[in-house]
C-alpha cells in the first residue's frame, strides 16, 4: 500500500529566504561595472521588466537569481509572489527571494504561497500596520505541508493546467468583447454614442 506521507515544514526548512539587495550602497563606485536588475514583474503574465545599471563588481552570488527562485515583491499594497526563470538577475531589496532546497518543487511552493490559505494566514500576520507586507522572520516561520515529491510534481502538473486553462478563457472573453464591439459599429455606424 503507497501511502504518501504529509510533513508539515516551517518554510526556512525548505528554503533560503533573504532580502534581495540594497542597489544604493553599490552604486558609484570606481570598480563599477553595468549589470541587469530586476525592475517589475508583470504579475498576470510573469514577465520580467529588468533595466541595466552601473554597480561595483563583487557582489555577493545569493542577490542574484536562478531560475525558478520564488520572489516576492513586497512593497506593493499586495504581495505579488512570482516564479523567476532566468538567472543572474540582480533581485533588489524590495523583492524577498525564496530559494528552495532541490527536493522542493519550487512551483508547488509557489502556488501553496499564493493560495487562498495562505493568503489568510500572512493577512494575520501583517493585521494592524499600514504598510502591507509580511516580514522575513514571519516568511520563515510559516508552516505548509509538504508531500513527496511526486505528489508535488502532479499537484503542479494540475495547477499549470488549470493556469493554462484560464489564460485561455480569458482571451476567449476578451475576444468575445471586442465582437460585440464591432456588431454593434457595424450594426449602427462609428458613432452610435453621442453627447
Amino acid at each position: 500500500m503507497d501511502v504518501d506521507i504529509i510533513e508539515n515544514k516551517r518554510l526556512e526548512e525548505i528554503a533560503q529566504i533573504y532580502n534581495g539587495l540594497r542597489i544604493t550602497r553599490h552604486q558609484n563606485n570606481k570598480d563599477a561595472h553595468i549589470q541587469k536588475v530586476l525592475k517589475k514583474i508583470n504579475n498576470n503574465e510573469n514577465i520580467l521588466q529588468t533595466e541595466q545599471i552601473t554597480l561595483s563588481k563583487g557582489i555577493d552570488e545569493k542577490f542574484y537569481s536562478k531560475k525558478d527562485d520564488i520572489i516576492i515583491q513586497h512593497t506593493s499594497q499586495i504581495n505579488t509572489i512570482n516564479i523567476i526563470n532566468e538567472d543572474n538577475i540582480i533581485i533588489p531589496a524590495n523583492y524577498v527571494i525564496i530559494r528552495t532546497k532541490k527536493q522542493y518543487n519550487p512551483h508547488y511552493i509557489k502556488y501553496i504561497m499564493t493560495s487562498k490559505q495562505f493568503k489568510k494566514v500572512e493577512r494575520k500576520l501583517i493585521e494592524g500596520t499600514k504598510l502591507q507586507f509580511i516580514k522575513i522572520p514571519d516568511i520563515k516561520k510559516m508552516k505548509i505541508k509538504i508531500p513527496s515529491p511526486e505528489k508535488q510534481d502532479k499537484i503542479v502538473q494540475v495547477m499549470k493546467l488549470i493556469d493554462k486553462k484560464n489564460k485561455l478563457e480569458e482571451k476567449k472573453m476578451k475576444t468575445n468583447k471586442k465582437i460585440q464591439d464591432v456588431i454593434l459599429t457595424e450594426q449602427l455606424g462609428e458613432e452610435y454614442v453621442q453627447q
